[in-house]
């Protein structure tokens, strides 16, 4: 049975020939950090150690804002460099070598997001290594705290499709668990010139790190065996953050376009800390719930609303969206004002708050906030908290684009645990003009959260103008133009191509002017700089690929932008082309990778492969468990492969077996689906109805078109396909759930379904759902009742005890969280009114337990303050907050 089992499983393309069919063996990573720039080295070893040659596929994850510029390989002791062509051209390249015989390579980015590749290697011969080198550059992020943020994605998630109803692969990627990588991995980084190094850390994996010259260089190495179970992270220390960077890079001599001229690259943060922030506003929080953000996800969630919730000004209007594969708001016509009883509401909500809503339609929700009237005089805030795991992302990007320009909305984005899509936090928050926050699995997220709120509470600088002040006869052309606004407290990078620079004169200082409105007031921020040349200028050219991958970027989102109206027109298609024909341009010229470009090529002079070669998929992390076990199961049973007498089977099959998708299927040949039904029936002694009664074309369409056994899929899918069907089945039972699930039972024909609703559907989750028998047992388990908000942080526990006016109430369950006596209490004598001592209480236990997360919670104390202010009491307040930690707890 077994046997017959894993020879249909193969039929399927579910699993390989052999026990370890993976032919990429390692992947060393080098890392050179330079100021703020990082260029990144990946090397990829392959051995075919099978005795056929082998297509090998490898998807895997980037950062959104990385530029690939080089891909080269190494393969049988020939060298070869690959060139970019258009995506159609290079496949074509590609597929012919392949086709004559000739080993290939192709690395081309995803077309729905830019942070996901596939690299393809086709015609490997039997024992025969080869070595792919891909070469990217990146400008790295910085926190609060002034630490520059290095992350090399590893965890690749399945991201959900409203178009299948469902989790969907990537291109050619084949999920396993991380323990179950069989390739290894090392990193090894220098971090070099421009500020001495204090510090290098990691907060997932040790790393050694040995300081030299005096601190000028770091070199980092792994110091434990990597286990892909989380995407790599290290943070940079200088001895002197936010300092400005300028950096005058030289054109290439040989090439062409923009690689040719000289570039400039200014990096700095505008001092803009004298601007108070608002004390009025929208603030409309988006939470996923959805299945994927199951356990430590939907927890720091919850954590975050509550800080989001306790720290607005008292003169605000909120409003909480949940959604999942439908979604809910809290005040259902429009937001609210920020009152007591508004307050209780979204604490309410923040409490029994659970990821329960099913897939992850992000799309729907945004088009409601949007739709939402503006509260005039409340300039509107949506913060965005995803695990990021969606595929129509330039759906998303392009509809927050359209808002954000036409309403003056700012939307912010936290991408929360490992595998988060970088197109989509980054792409809402860049085109949303507001801010973007990844949070790892085990770190603390309640830091960033407050830096969101408070960046949404300061006015952005809008009006911008860029003023250069340059020595004669050099000339400024800024690639792209002048951002239309600048958020108060991030850092400006200014990409600028100088006509008429000798880099032998020594000139004299320049200076950069930003100025613009902020609350219709005018602000202006000047720095001076010297043009010189960098004494260390890299080859790599990093200075021109960032500001070539800077225009792609936008003039990707420009194209998708034209593909978001409801009717096309021929001037908007050839506007589109044209866009295009930009992109692939600059693609081709700056040797930098977009959606519309691939990196391709040939080994020439290698061996000819006379058989042909069998497919290999090399296997990608995922963090998502339902995905690799629960969505395989159900192709399995739709295909007739599983029911519960198989169960011991499947279970005890190698996870290699399993862990392919549904989607591989849709390569298949006809043959091997006429081979499959041959088997099923082997299989089964009562083979299914199924088979019995559908055509090869619908078993296609109902596991791919259909969406699977549990297909997620919105009301419009629904309602298209049940013009079609017929009655169900009268014998039912009741289950009640959030979830919202569609459910195919493969034992019934499917055709019988009533014809007003598409098959059954679980929805709101005070609402039961009347499912057959059959249905009901195929349904995932019901999630597990709501935890209450009960955070293990003491810290956070004290803080959702505080008045939306900002004060503490005298309360005995706020003295047992402070670790306070009666008698500590009766010592304070500077207020007759207990609810200001016990004000100052709260405040005085934050200051001297928390110091070190002085940034989350001093917007809760900057409420207390103003309460305090207008109350009773003795002397100043400092002098009594002063005196309560030294009565209690400097004894």
């Amino acid at each position: 049975m077994a046997d017959n089992l894993i020879h249909s499983l193969n039929a399927l393309g579910l699993c390989s020939g052999n026990g370890n069919p993976v032919p990429l063996k390692s992947i060393k990573v080098d890392v050179l950090v330079k100021g703020y720039i990082a260029d990144v080295t990946a090397n990829l070893s392959y051995f075919n150690d099978e005795e056929s040659p082998v297509n090998a596929v490898y998807t895997f994850p980037v950062d959104d804002s990385c530029a690939v510029y080089n891909f080269e390989a190494d393969i049988d002791g020939n060298h070869i460099v690959a060139k970019i062509q258009t995506k159609e051209k290079a496949e074509l390249t590609y597929q012919d070598a392949v086709d004559k015989g000739k080993t290939a390579v192709l690395l081309e980015e995803d077309s729905s997001a830019g942070d996901t590749f596939c690299c393809k290697l086709g015609n490997l011969p039997a024992n025969t290594e080869a070595l792919l080198t891909l070469k990217c550059v990146m400008e790295l992020p910085q926190e609060s705290d002034g630490k520059l943020r290095f992350t090399l994605p590893t965890v690749l998630n399945p991201r959900y499709s409203p178009d299948f109803g469902q989790e969907v692969a990537a291109d050619g990627a084949t999920y396993v668990p991380p323990s179950k990588v069989k390739y290894s991995f090392d990193l090894k980084m220098k971090v070099q010139g421009y500020f001495r190094v204090r510090s290098v850390t990691s907060d997932k994996i040790q790393i050694r790190v040995d300081l030299l010259e005096n601190q000028k260089i770091a070199e980092v190495s792994l110091d434990e065996e990597f286990k892909f179970d989380h995407d790599l992270c290290c943070l940079i220390e200088y001895e002197t953050s936010f300092e400005p960077q300028v950096i005058l890079e030289p054109g290439i001599p040989d090439a062409d376009g923009m690689l040719k001229q000289d570039m400039l690259m200014i990096s700095f943060h505008p001092d803009l800390k004298e601007i108070a922030m608002a004390s009025c506003g929208e603030f409309i929080f988006v939470i996923d719930r959805s299945g994927s953000m199951t356990g430590e996800k939907i927890h720091d969630a919850k954590e975050a609303l509550l800080l989001f919730l306790k720290s607005l000004p008292p003169n605000s209007y909120f409003n909480v969206v949940s959604f999942g594969s439908h979604y809910k708001l809290l005040f259902s016509s429009e937001s609210k004002p920020y009152s007591e009883k508004t307050l209780k509401k979204g604490l309410e909500l923040c409490e029994k708050m659970n990821a329960d809503m099913g897939g992850t339609e992000i799309l729907q929700p945004l088009k409601q906030v949007f739709k939402q009237k503006q509260i005039q005089g409340h300039p509107k805030s949506v913060f965005v908290l995803t695990d990021g795991q969606v595929s129509n992302t330039e759906a998303v990007l392009t509809l927050v684009k359209k808002n954000s320009e036409s309403t003056g909305t700012r939307v912010f984005s936290v991408g929360i645990g490992e595998g988060a899509s970088t197109s989509l936090v980054k792409g809402i928050a860049f085109n949303g003009n507001g801010k973007a926050e990844f949070i790892s699995s085990g770190a603390r997220i309640q830091p960033k959260v407050v830096s969101l709120l408070k960046c949404a509470m300061q006015p952005a600088i809008t009006e911008v103008a860029i003023h250069w002040n340059l020595p004669p006869d050099v000339n400024p052309t800024m690639i792209p133009e002048a951002p239309s606004l600048i958020t108060a407290g991030e850092r400006l990078t200014l990409f600028v191509v100088l006509d008429g620079v000798d880099i032998y004169t020594v000139y004299a200082p320049s200076t950069v002017t930003v100025s613009g409105k902020q609350n219709d007031r005018p602000i202006s921020f000047c720095m001076s700089f010297t043009l010189s040349e960098d004494e260390e200028p890299q080859t790599s050219a990093p200075v021109h690929r960032l500001a070539t991958k800077r225009n792609i970027q936008l003039l990707q989102t420009e194209e998708s932008a034209l593909y978001s109206v409801e009717y096309y027109s021929h001037d908007l298609v050839n506007k589109a082309e044209q866009i295009r024909d930009k992109i692939v341009n600059l693609s081709i010229h700056g040797n930098v990778i977009s959606k519309f470009t691939a990196f391709v090529a040939v080994n020439e002079g290698g061996k000819t492969v006379e058989t042909e070669a069998i497919d290999r998929s090399c296997p990608v992390p995922t963090l998502s468990k339902e995905f690799v076990d629960v969505c395989t199961r159900s192709s399995l049973r739709c295909c007739g492969l599983f029911d519960e007498g198989l169960s011991d089977v499947y279970s005890s099959a190698p996870l290699s077996y399993r862990s392919n998708l549904m989607s591989d299927c849709l390569s298949d040949r006809d043959e091997k689906l006429d081979s499959l039904m041959e088997q099923s029936e082997q299989l089964h002694s009562a083979s299914s109805p199924f088979y019995k009664t559908k055509r090869k074309s619908s078993f296609v369409g109902k596991i791919f078109g259909g969406g699977g056994l549990f297909s997620r899929r919105s009301k419009s899918a629904r309602s298209k396909s049940a013009k079609s069907s017929k009655p169900m089945p009268s014998s039912s039972v009741t289950r009640s759930s959030a979830n919202e699930y569609d459910c195919l039972d493969t034992a019934d024909d499917v055709d019988e379904c009533d014809s007003s609703e598409d098959l059954c559907t679980r929805v709101d989750e005070h609402e039961g759902t009347t499912l057959s028998k059959a249905q009901a047992n195929d349904l995932p388990p019901v999630p597990p009742p709501t935890v209450k908000f009960s955070s293990g942080d003491d810290m956070l526990n004290v803080i959702s005890m505080q008045e939306i006016d900002g004060q503490w109430k005298q309360s005995q369950s706020l003295l047992k969280l402070l670790d306070v006596t009666k008698e500590h209490v009766d010592k304070l004598k500077y207020s007759t009114d207990m609810d200001v001592i016990y004000t100052v209480l709260a405040v005085s236990w934050l200051r001297y337990h928390y110091p070190g997360r002085q940034e989350e919670w001093q917007m809760i104390e900057a409420k207390a303050l103003a309460w305090l202010s207008k109350s009773d009491i003795n002397s100043s307040i400092e002098e009594n907050i002063t005196l309560t930690i030294d009565t209690i707890w400097k004894k």
